[in-house]
């Protein structure tokens, strides 16, 4: 749903028109938010992300350590 355009000013000084709910700032390239709601969200879904992204990368690590080198470095790995 397009909203009113709104005049924004970035934090390095660009003022821009938006008429969504973000938009990256042709100056320097960050976001430019229509209002804190949004900025908000963006900030949590990419906390959500991130808390995502580490979890697995952890529990694939504690995979590893444990099917792979536990048994490799207490000598019973299966031999052939």
């Amino acid at each position: 749903m397009p909203k009113p355009p709104k005049d924004i000013t970035c934090k390095c000084g660009h003022t821009t028109t938006l008429e969504t709910s973000k938009l990256l700032c042709i100056k320097c390239g960050k976001y430019v938010f229509y209002n804190d709601r949004e900025k908000r969200r963006y900030k949590m879904t990419t906390f959500y992300t991130l808390a995502l992204f580490l979890l697995a990368f952890g529990f694939l690590t504690f995979l590893f350590m444990e099917m792979i080198v536990t048994p490799l470095m207490s000598g019973q790995a299966v031999r052939p």
